[in-house]
């Protein structure tokens, strides 16, 4: 019943969005009032999810430092959950072909975020370094390291471009453990079922300067080996 009632509604609330933030970025290109649109959008969207969010770490992050966010990705949920409740302002890199998604797509096109296009590996260089210019500018950035979302809750290996970000950027990474997504939506099924989504921001980790390949990849494995503990320890 749930899904029958919040699915409609969630869309007409997302058009009506990205048609006021569209508008808003055209006249002004404002990126704090993007965010303000992206936060008061994802709350609504998981209020009528029935989705309730417990964060805890917020201490760990200072206002006014921006930062790279290292996330375990289980659902299309941990998105909104992250704009809503992450006491930052957080660039997102999506997929390019969402551009093409009527209307939603076009403040997308207009927003902060970073576009990836993964059919065109040449483009994969200046997307990076997009992101890190983006961190001399005053926004942070959310990377999901594993690359793609997992099931069932479970978290895969991670890819290097997430630390090669970091050491090139200077800037310290905050693992971040998400627990409870992916059970909005389990796999294999369609039927919104609500519940509770923990969120934890970790303590940052300094990135070393000019660090190997073999240093970024002890970065990985520390990160990795944070949030694979608070994710079995709340399972």
């Amino acid at each position: 019943m749930r899904t029958v009632l919040a699915i409609p509604i969630i869309i007409f609330i997302t058009v009506i969005y990205s048609v006021a933030v569209s508008l808003h970025m055209l006249l002004w290109s404002n990126g704090d009032v993007f965010f303000a649109y992206a936060r008061s959008w994802s709350k609504k969207i998981l209020w009528l999810s029935g989705v309730r969010v417990v964060l805890s770490g917020a201490e760990n992050v200072n206002p006014g430092v921006r930062y790279i966010y290292a996330a375990n990705h289980t659902s299309l949920f941990d998105i909104p959950v992250i704009l809503a409740y992450v006491p930052d302002n957080v660039r997102i890199m999506y997929k390019q072909e969402l551009e093409k998604i009527p209307v939603f797509g076009w403040g997308l096109r207009l927003s902060p975020f970073i576009a990836i296009n993964r059919e065109r590996s040449r483009e994969a260089a200046s997307t990076l370094d997009e992101a890190v210019a983006s961190m001399q500018t005053g926004s942070s950035v959310l990377v999901f390291p594993e690359g793609t979302r997992s099931k069932y809750g479970a978290l895969g290996s991670f890819k290097r471009g997430a630390f090669t970000m970091a050491v090139r950027s200077g800037r310290r990474i905050v693992p971040m453990s998400i627990q409870g997504a992916h059970k909005i939506i389990p796999a294999g099924s369609k039927a919104l079922r609500g519940g509770v989504v923990t969120v934890t921001l970790h303590k940052a980790i300094q990135v070393p300067e000019q660090a190997t390949r073999e240093q970024e990849k002890e970065l990985m494995q520390a990160v990795r080996e944070i949030i694979a503990a608070d994710v079995v320890s709340q399972s």
